[in-house]
Parts: C-alpha cells; structure tokens; sequence
C-alpha cells in the first residue's frame, strides 16, 4: 500500500498542487472581497437580511442569530457550502481515478499480478485523500489566519470542510465498488453530493439556524460547527464517524465482487438492453446520465438565482454598489450576470462531454468504436455535436429556472419567457468551448480544454477584481454574450464560426495522428 501511496502521488503531483494552490489562495482573496463589497456596519446588515432568504440559504448557509455582520461569521456563512463542494470533488474524482478507472483500463491488472492486498488500491486512494485534505486544513487555515482571523476557529472552519470532503471521498469509494464503468461511478457519488446540498439547503431554509432536516445532510454538520458565531467540535466527530463507516461498506463490497466487476450490472450486459446504431446516438447514450444530472443542477441554480432578483432589488435601497449596477443596466443587468454564472457552470459539462473521447481513448474504450466502420472524423465531431446539443438542454432548462425564479418573485410572466431565450443565447459560447476541448483531445492535451474553462470562471469571477485587460476578459465566450441586456448578433455569429473552425482543424488533426 506504501508503494500504491507513492506512485498517486506522483502521478497526481501537479494535479494535487493545483488544487491546493487554488483553495489556499481562496482564503486569502475571500476575505478582501467581502470587505470590498460590504465596507460598512449598514451595508453589511443589508447583507445580513438578503442572505435570510430561501434563495440565499439554499446557496450560502445557516445564519445562527449572533456576529453576523462580523467578517469571520460573513466568511463560514458564505464561503463553506463552496468550499465543501470544490474539495469534495478533488476528493471523488482522486478516489475514483486510482480504483474503478484503473481496473477499467486495465492498469490495476498489473498491479495485482504482483504481492497485493485485496483492498490496498482502495485505502491508498483513500489515504491520498486523507493526506491532500490534512494539507488543505492546515494551508488554508494558515492562509486565512494571516489575513487577521482567530486561529482556532479558523481551524474548525477549514477541518469542517476537510471532514465533510472525506465523507465524500468515502461515497467515492463505495460507488467504486457498485458500478464497473468510472464515469457512473464519479456520477454517483457527485449525485449524492449534489442531494445532500439540496437535502442541507431545504433544511435551512426551513429553520434559518438548522432543523432536524438539516441533519441528514454531513455538509449540515460541518456548518453547524458555528465557527466564528458558538464553536462547537462534536459535529466534526459525526463527519468522521460517517467517513469510516463508508469506508467499512467500501471494503465489505470490494470483498464480495470479481475485478473489473460491479455489484450493479451495467445496461450494456443487460440482455434486452436496446441497440445503438449510430455514433450521435452512442456519444448522446454515453451522456445521458451526466446531461440529466447537469440539467437539475443549473435548473435549480437558475430558480435560485432568478428567486433573489426581489430581494437584490431591495437590498439595493441601501447599498450603492447594487445601485449602481441597477441605475446603469437594469433588471438585465442582473440578469446578465446571473444566466452568465450559470453557462459558465455549463462550460465545465461541455468541455468534459468533448473530453471524454480522450479518455475512452486512453482506456481503450474507443477502440472497439473505431476498429468498425467509423473514422476519427466521425466519431470526433459526433462528440462536438452531442455536446453542444447537451447544451441546449443545459442553458434552455438554466433560463427556464432563472426566469421562473424571477418571474414569480416580482410577479412578471414575460420574464420567464425573456430569461428562458436569453439562457440559449449562450449557446454559441458552447459550441466554441466544445470547439477549443476537440483541439485538445486532437493534441493529446486535455488540460487544455480545462485552462478554458478555468478562464472563463476566473475573468468572470475576479476579471474586475484583478483589473485584467479588457482584451483579455473579450476572450471569454460566455463574457462577450451579454443576453438578456442585448443580443450581439455579431459576436453570436463568428462564436459560431470560430467554433467550427476549431472542431474542422481538431477533426483533420486527429486524423493524421497515432492513437493512443
């Protein structure tokens, strides 16, 4: 297990790095954003009643009724439901990329022909995980201790998160164990986390400091730690009973299972499962669960975004920044930013649809594929399109939601019809970021389509804040789309042709290269 510890890291070096690097600098920018965005007591009460509202909670977390306007308990309020979910992901995808994605590739196979303890590639994936998120406590801990916060509860905040991204390191795990393909089971364990944000969410909004629904979720648990507000350690001990007791499951399942075997058979050894017949059709099947899944997120997130319009438009009455915006744009103004948040989060399912042609490449998964009458050609753009018709479901159900949310809060019909037309807009956006991952699967570089997705969520999130160039920040596809403010029919247009032009050049390079 030693051995197995060493060799993920090493393969995971810069990868872990990456991650480490991203979260601790959070901690430091986190808390002179909030400054600069709530400067004084009054503008930070204001802040205090617009995150009181279902949408707020649904997003943020529990407000415990003491320090709320202090910085600490603004930070664990706002920042803890996003940094549980970022670092649960680190933890589910580096669980199941050294379990069921090696035994899917085949590469465990040689690890087990050696000396091998049934259940060592499972605990050293799971000590990895253990070991990353001990150095995320501590770096972030440190990080935002520096910036004038008390270290112990700090401390609480950062273990709390930690401890519920083993929890899902574990779900991780045991998903490993249930299903035989790796995409079903990182889809799973990302299902579970997604349903215990909903499951924490409506607890809250039920009762603002946490009711017994709450409970249910582990998330629930390391907020209720009350850092900053009334620290209390024993919801971190739930955290790691809960870890464990996934972990037993994990290695009571692995026990009872073949390798390369799942505890749930998949559709395809299904007998009566229904044929495929065309390769549009197999990249769309391939998709399905991960396009189902993506659609509910950014349908609540749209309904969550589009339910706060109200509540920014009264928290406007006392707070300039809000002001200014509004005097300047409008509702569309906001609503800009809103359908822009939500494809910036659609940007990641694209670029990770197109992707997946490498990575069935490198598994060997595509070879059976592209052994039969099926050229590269084909079975590249079949990808591109699928996705980018993945999209259209993803930003017409991220307009829907917004336009709900807003609609029904101030009482305006139209809007959802307004805000259901402008989530397509983006569309195009898609299609170049489709275009950019197809270059990057012809390249061998799938980091690339990643570094793009990256730089759209960053020059929209902290363009501004870091005063980027403005030529910069135009790269951005979902930037440069400014539905429903207007409707640049120019700009819509080359997206369109540029994205075409990125996925002809990707097909005729990944045509003249060895596969992998």
């Amino acid at each position: 297990m030693g051995s197995l510890i060493t060799l993920a890291l090493r393969r995971d070096r810069v990868r872990l790095s990456v991650w480490i690097a991203a979260l601790t600098l959070t901690m430091v920018y986190a808390p002179n954003a909030i400054k600069l965005a709530y400067p004084d007591e009054a503008q930070r009460q204001a802040r205090v009643e617009l995150m009181k509202t279902p949408a707020a909670i649904i997003m943020g977390g529990p407000m415990f009724g003491g320090n709320e306007t202090e910085l600490g308990a603004m930070m664990a309020n706002e920042l803890m439901l996003t940094l549980v979910v970022a670092t649960s992901i680190l933890a589910i995808l580096t669980v199941i990329r050294h379990t069921r994605a090696e035994e899917e590739s085949g590469a465990a196979e040689l690890v087990l022909s050696t000396v091998v303890g049934r259940y060592a590639r499972t605990f050293a994936a799971l000590i990895v995980v253990a070991a990353v998120n001990l150095v995320l406590a501590v770096t972030m801990t440190v990080a935002m201790a520096s910036t004038g916060f008390g270290v112990v509860d700090t401390a609480a905040m950062c273990f709390g998160v930690t401890g519920a991204a083993m929890v899902f390191g574990a779900v991780a795990a045991v998903t490993a164990q249930l299903w035989r393909q790796s995409r079903t089971a990182t889809g799973a364990a990302m299902a579970v986390l997604a349903l215990a944000v909903l499951v924490r969410g409506i607890g809250d909004v039920i009762d603002n400091s946490g009711s017994p629904l709450s409970w249910f979720s582990p998330i629930a648990w390391a907020q209720q730690m009350r850092a900053f507000v009334d620290l209390r350690w024993w919801p971190f001990l739930l955290l790691v009973g809960l870890a464990v007791a996934m972990m037993a499951v994990a290695a009571v399942l692995e026990s009872k299972r073949q390798y390369d075997d799942g505890t749930i058979p998949s559709s395809g050894e299904r007998p009566n499962a229904r044929a495929i017949n065309s390769v549009i059709a197999l990249h769309v099947t391939l998709q399905r669960g991960q396009t189902i899944g993506w659609t509910v997120g950014v349908f609540l997130g749209g309904l969550a975004f589009g339910s706060m319009t109200k509540s920014l438009l009264d928290a406007a009455q006392s707070n300039e920044l809000i002001q200014r915006v509004l005097a300047a744009q409008g509702n569309d103004g906001v609503y800009t930013t809103m359908t822009q948040f939500l494809a910036a989060a659609a940007s990641a399912y694209v670029v990770g649809a197109v992707l997946r042609v490498y990575h069935d490449e490198e598994n060997g998964l595509g070879e059976p594929v592209l052994a039969g009458a099926v050229s590269r050609w084909h079975w590249l753009i079949g990808a591109v399109v699928s996705a980018v018709a993945g999209s259209v479901v993803l930003m017409f159900f991220a307009g829907l939601g917004n336009g709900l949310g807003a609609g029904l809060t101030l009482g305006e019909p139209a809007t959802v019809v307004r805000l259901t037309l402008a989530g397509l807009a983006y569309v195009p956006a898609m299609a170049v970021l489709a275009g950019v991952a197809a270059v990057a699967v012809a390249l061998k570089r799938p980091w690339f389509g990643w570094l793009a997705v990256t730089f759209v969520v960053l020059s929209l999130y902290l363009g501004a804040l870091l005063r980027l160039p403005k030529w910069l920040v135009d790269l951005s596809p979902v930037g440069r789309t400014t539905a429903p403010l207007d409707y640049p029919v120019m700009s819509l247009t080359v997206m369109f042709v540029v994205a075409a032009v990125l996925t002809l050049a990707a097909g005729a390079l990944y045509r003249r290269r060895d596969a992998a």
